[in-house]
């Protein structure tokens, strides 16, 4: 935890600043120590670097699961910052130069990395899982990157933010409206957000079949078999997107109409066997998943007073927004 971190800290039960109490520091890095509220004068740990600043936690299964994804796949690859870019578009690189920004649901930190490279003045990574460790691996050499093991509707963090973007994050909150909530309570008047969830509209045989199976089936099962078993469901989706669908869109574009899935499984045809595994392994595994259509994004924009919004389908089968705070 590097100090300037400290002065956008707020603690989550009372949203007083802390007191920072250090016991073992590494050129200016505090990696062990203790967070004591100033107002209710509750203690939260600084521990290899990170500060712990969860309360009661509700999402603890959701936690558990993503924590071991990130785990298990742990790598940056250099497709993600096309992905990221399609995802926050019409935000592009500069829009980071100089702005504080914060990155909700941060997971290993794959976006963490971009942002800082954007030149952001300060990222925040802030995630309920132990992917926070990943991320902190991944971004270390980072110094303008900073990581918080946090719950994003209880958020430890004041009002201080220019930018916030939460990718794939809110679907999988159980109620993911209040999130969205929280976060604009970070947001600096004038500040903008973007968010990317799963849509319900182009997703009718995933909300009706997959769905279920997920949330009967493999949302219970323990990490280590479900891993192993998605593995099969990838090779053959990796083959397919390579084998089919990459070369009907690349040399035979007449006949994509015809491909069922076609925008989204050509977008991930991209990725090596490793990353469709992950992307597998990630649909099975949560434990909450919505699906919200068009109306329902726009909704959470104008009822939290956003202006300036804008929502696309992404791949035909997700909705991407962004959204200026007045």
């Amino acid at each position: 935890m590097r100090r300037e971190l400290l002065g956008l800290l707020a603690c989550p039960v009372c949203r007083c600043e802390f007191d920072l109490r250090e016991s073992i520091t590494e050129e200016g890095e505090v990696l062990e120590g203790r967070l004591i509220c100033s107002g209710c004068n509750k203690e939260f740990p600084v521990a290899d670097g990170i500060p712990k600043l969860l309360t009661d936690l509700e999402e603890k299964s959701t936690a558990e699961r993503f924590g071991y994804e990130w785990r298990s796949f742990p790598r940056i690859s250099p497709a993600y910052e096309r992905q990221f870019l399609d995802w926050i578009s019409p935000i592009d690189k500069d829009f980071f130069r100089g702005k504080i920004v914060l990155d909700a649901g941060c997971g290993k930190g794959r976006h963490l990395y971009l942002a800082s490279r954007f030149e952001a003045k300060m990222v925040v990574g802030i995630d309920v899982s132990e992917a926070v460790g990943v991320a902190r691996a991944n971004t270390r050499d980072l110094p303008n990157v900073h990581l918080i093991q946090g719950d994003i509707c209880r958020p430890p963090l004041k009002r201080a933010f220019d930018y916030i973007y939460s990718i794939g994050v809110l679907h999988h909150l159980s109620k993911p409206e209040e999130g969205f909530k929280a976060l604009r309570g970070l947001l600096k008047k004038g500040g903008t957000i973007s968010i990317w969830v799963y849509g319900k509209e182009g997703n009718g045989w995933i909300v009706y079949f997959v769905n279920p199976l997920r949330k009967f089936l493999t949302s219970k099962m323990p990490l280590s078999i479900l891993k192993k078993a998605s593995f099969p469901v990838a090779y053959f989706l990796y083959a397919l997107c390579r084998l089919l669908y990459r070369p009907v869109n690349l040399h035979l574009k007449s006949f994509r109409r015809f491909l069922f899935y076609n925008d989204y499984l050509f977008y991930i045809s991209h990725f090596d066997l490793k990353e469709v595994h992950s992307i597998v392994f990630d649909h099975l595994l949560a434990p909450v998943a919505f699906y919200i259509r068009r109306d329902e994004v726009l909704a959470w924009f104008e009822r939290s007073q956003f202006v300036d919004v804008k929502i696309a389908w992404h791949n035909k089968n997700s909705w991407k927004a962004m959204g200026k705070l007045g």
